[in-house]
């Protein structure tokens, strides 16, 4: 059986790296779908069909408006759970990681677009040296892992296949058999008249004989009936799982004076 995993990430060209890196891991190229650029409902849709809750699924598509890249994979049971590492090391997000990381940087490239001057028409002066502002800014992420559980659907049961068999039956039967003999007795006997007269008349004789042999028939009957009936239910099952979160501690540092020599 199999489960289905899934890793939101910052664009395609990393989830493509993700991907070679599953199959490198035993995991069939044909059960590893990279969604990007495609439409909300594609995303929802396939994560729906992937076995996850609609709200799970409008999540992710709702964060992949403006960017980023979805993978859904299948994977055997005894191995989800190292191609889930695998996806945590190239640094899967959270829909809502993706989005604030979208954000941010939709907002760095608007105020380089609004700090960038305007062309305008001056009058030629004497060069002066331009003054050099060289802005420093360093950033860090706070990121939260969430366990996303969702449910893969295995397929199983029963199957009833009808089979045809042969096998020699024996019976015994008890069978009735007639035979005519024919016994010639020698005589020596003189006949009178009248026995000689009927004597010389022809005539037929003859005798039956009755003989069995076994005839066979063929009955079928019905001795079982099998049948295959299906119930449904549901059943609350406890997932847990490890998640990671990075935190950033602001700390001042502490400022320390050189001495300065003059000559």
């Amino acid at each position: 059986m199999t489960t289905s995993i899934i890793g939101l990430f910052e664009n395609g060209d990393i989830a493509r790296k993700v991907a070679d890196a599953l199959i490198e891991n035993g995991i069939e190229e044909d059960v590893i779908a990279i969604l990007e650029g495609v439409s909300a409902s594609e995303i929802s849709s396939s994560l729906i069909e992937a076995g996850y809750q609609e709200e799970q699924a409008e999540r992710y598509a709702k964060a992949m408006r403006s960017g980023g890249a979805l993978i859904v994979a299948e994977a055997p049971d005894d191995e989800a759970d190292d191609a889930l590492d695998t996806m945590r090391s190239f640094h899967a997000l959270t829909p809502e990681a993706l989005t604030e990381l979208l954000e941010k940087r939709s907002s760095e490239e608007a105020g380089k677009a609004k700090s960038k001057p305007k062309a305008k028409a001056v009058e030629a002066k004497p060069a002066e040296k331009p003054e050099t502002q060289t802005p420093e800014t360093q950033s860090a992420q706070v990121i939260e892992e969430e366990l996303e559980v969702g449910v893969a659907r295995t397929t199983g049961g029963k199957r009833l296949e009808v089979s045809v068999s042969e096998r020699e039956v024996q019976e015994t039967v008890t069978l009735h058999s007639e035979t005519v003999e024919v016994e010639r007795t020698k005589a020596r006997r003189t006949l009178s008249p009248e026995e000689a007269d009927k004597a010389f008349q022809e005539r037929t004789i003859e005798m039956v004989e009755i003989s069995e042999k076994p005839v066979v028939s063929k009955q079928a009957h019905v001795i079982e009936e099998v049948s295959l009936n299906k119930t449904s239910g549901e059943r609350e099952v406890v997932v847990s799982g490890t998640v990671r979160r990075q935190d950033v501690t602001v700390e001042d540092i502490d400022g320390k004076s050189n001495g300065s020599r003059k000559s």
